[in-house]
């Protein structure tokens, strides 16, 4: 192999591994951004026992509790499905029914149908317009005689 081509195909595998590495570190941000950030709790303050106003009645399972030292409180239902959905499995699965659905027959006509009113709707519009235009640059032969010119 002559030298221009392993310093082509060094670079060329260089750039898929920077690429990787940017989207491994986008997606990093991301999830840092979405999670909200949690303090410790020391032991002396998670052995206390503070009275905690209580909104509903959580089961005894879902209740946040203490174990060897850390404080623990278990996913609320919104966490939960923001995970679930949160997978690429998932939003692809979600992203393919959405393409199916769109290319039925049922759907494309219907998308169809709602292109053309939308563009005869431009169009009746813009037609308004020139007329508008056209009869407000040239004054019409009966405005001049009732104007006295």
């Amino acid at each position: 192999m002559s030298a221009e081509l392993v310093i082509l195909v060094s670079t060329a595998v260089l750039a898929v591994v920077a690429l990787c590495a940017a989207v491994i570190s986008v997606r990093a941000v991301r999830t840092l951004r979405e999670t909200p950030t949690s303090t410790p709790v020391s032991s002396e303050i998670a052995l206390v026992e503070r009275p905690t106003p209580v909104v509903t009645q959580l089961p005894a399972s879902l209740a946040p509790r203490v174990v060897e030292g850390r404080l623990i409180v278990p996913p609320t239902q919104q966490q939960v499905v923001a995970t679930a959905l949160g997978r690429p499995g998932v939003r692809l699965s979600v992203f393919t029914h959405g393409v199916a659905h769109a290319l039925r027959p049922e759907s494309r006509d219907r998308i169809l149908g709602m292109m053309k009113r939308e563009y005869r709707r431009r169009r009746r519009e813009r037609l308004q317009a020139a007329r508008r235009a056209a009869r407000a640059a040239t004054p019409s032969a009966t405005a001049d005689s009732w104007m006295g010119s």
